[in-house]
Order: structure tokens, then C-alpha cells, then sequence
């Protein structure tokens, strides 16, 4: 069974804002607001609408870019939150 590209970045997507929860609750003891909370949506969001539109594009339309990019903005924000 193979997954699509949206299930993938989906899964990377749900796996960070589980990890966003946890590790801000937990470890951190902060509270974290609706933009910073729901961050890796919002990219997740931007790829939904850029894959059909920038179809030529070999960098914006991988799932594997666009995966990084929402672990790269979980830990910035996790980042920025433990300072």
C-alpha cells in the first residue's frame, strides 16, 4: 500500500503538532499561543495549495522538502520558547 504525498506531509504534520504539545506542556511548562501551536498546519496549509499550482517545480512539489520545512518550524518554535 502506497501512501500519496498529502498523506505523507499530513502524517509529518500530526507527528509535530503532537511533539509541539507534548514537549511545550511537559518540558517546557509553557503555554503556546494559536499562531505558534498550529504553525506546522499553516505550512502544511501552504502546501496544499502551491503542489497544484507549481507543477514544474521538482522542489515544491516534494512531499520530502515540504516535510522538512514543517520539522524546521516545530523546533524553531520549540526553540524559540525554551530561550
Amino acid at each position: 500500500m502506497k501512501l500519496s504525498d498529502e498523506v505523507k506531509v499530513s502524517l509529518v504534520t500530526a507527528v509535530c503538532i503532537l511533539a509541539l504539545a507534548i514537549v511545550s506542556k511537559n518540558i517546557l511548562n509553557v503555554q503556546l499561543d494559536f499562531i505558534s501551536l498550529y504553525g506546522p498546519v499553516m505550512v502544511f496549509i501552504v502546501y496544499i495549495i502551491l503542489k497544484d499550482n507549481v507543477k514544474k517545480s521538482k522542489i515544491c512539489c516534494s512531499p520530502l522538502i515540504w516535510s522538512l520545512a514543517i520539522i524546521f518550524m516545530t523546533t524553531a518554535i520549540l526553540i524559540l520558547y525554551s530561550l
